[in-house]
């Protein structure tokens, strides 16, 4: 493709920001993407911990999955995480390097310079806060406020409204910082993810799919989610997969909205902000594309090139680690 054709939204470059490690629909997600979009360039690691753990665990399993063409960035570090439910699943140390995320997204940007960026957030916003804010500052800005099509799990209008949804809750500055920011955000509500019909527990088909595989990856989930199940909950939600699934077209209902943000990250229905908000979802044919793309997918590699230099990539991708933008990172 000539690199100044306009691209279609669903040919455009896809970024994944995961706090991968801790429910195990992040995982999940990332399989569903491994097997869907080729188009998968780079996956972040939100709410990473000091050791790096997230990263490492999102590469070992895009690289079970044969996508090694796919770039992982460790991002911000906030340390305070307390879901871990990974232990034991990636052989080997927790790998580090150093790369500002910036220049990472910068030369997804430069390879592509007519397309939009796709962000699919299922974990915290600082690391999207930081890139929007950086890119504002710099001298030479790409316009990722307007560049960039985001989809986010997260906030809630009427579930649980004394306190801020799980993702909005651990970075309430970023969230603020995105919606002032952002020009084009859908928001998947939990409103509409805490739902027991897509709970994934011992007895529910996926779990059993996952069970009678011998795939490597399906493995690396289903032990992942028993830790989850032993350590947290007796279940995991498809919060996730939901979002993925909506980032695609699929299964979820918007339409514009209008909402106040608290301090703490708590929305209200009232004018302040704007984005396009989940309004229902149809969950049986939902689950179903879950179950049978796990279970029938095949992972879908890009042709291998090198985002960075604008090259044929010829070796395995470089596993990264984001280093503070400015000094808003923690």
């Amino acid at each position: 493709m000539n690199p100044r054709t306009p691209v279609p939204l669903e040919d455009a470059p896809l970024i994944i920001s995961t706090d991968i490690g801790g429910d195990p629909d992040d995982a999940i997600t990332l399989a569903l993407a491994a097997m869907t979009e080729p188009n998968l360039q780079l996956v972040v690691t939100a709410d990473e911990l000091p050791d790096g753990r997230r990263s490492t665990l999102a590469r070992h399993l895009l690289d079970l999955m044969g996508r090694e063409d796919v770039l992982v960035a460790a991002g911000a570090t906030h340390g305070h995480s307390k879901y871990w439910a990974a232990d034991g699943l990636v052989p080997g140390e927790p790998l580090r390097r150093g790369l500002p995320l910036y220049d990472v997204v910068r030369g997804l940007c430069e390879w592509h310079p007519t397309a939009p960026l796709r962000w699919l957030g299922i974990g915290p916003l600082t690391d999207l806060a930081s890139l929007l804010k950086s890119d504002a500052a710099h001298d030479e800005p790409l316009g990722m406020a307007h560049r960039m099509r985001i989809w986010q799990m997260g906030g809630a209008l009427e579930w649980r409204p004394d306190r801020a949804e799980h993702n909005f809750r651990l970075d309430p500055q970023a969230v603020h910082d995105v919606v002032t920011r952002a020009q084009d955000l859908t928001l998947v509500l939990a409103d509409h993810t805490f739902t027991p019909v897509m709970a994934v527990d011992t007895q529910s088909p996926i779990y059993r799919m996952l069970t009678a595989s011998h795939k490597p990856w399906a493995r690396l989930i289903l032990d992942h989610l028993d830790q989850w199940m032993q350590r947290f909950h007796p279940a995991s939600m498809l919060h996730d997969p939901l979002t993925f699934a909506a980032m695609r077209g699929d299964f979820v209902a918007f339409e514009p909205g209008e909402f106040g943000l608290e301090p703490d990250g708590r929305m209200r229905p009232g004018p302040g902000h704007t984005a396009r908000l989940s309004r229902s979802v149809d969950y049986p044919p939902f689950l179903d594309w879950v179950l049978t793309t796990l279970r029938d997918g095949t992972p879908t590699p890009h042709p291998l090139w090198n985002p960075l230099a604008g090259t044929p990539r010829t070796s395995r991708p470089e596993h990264t680690s984001a280093q503070p933008l400015d000094s808003g990172w923690s």
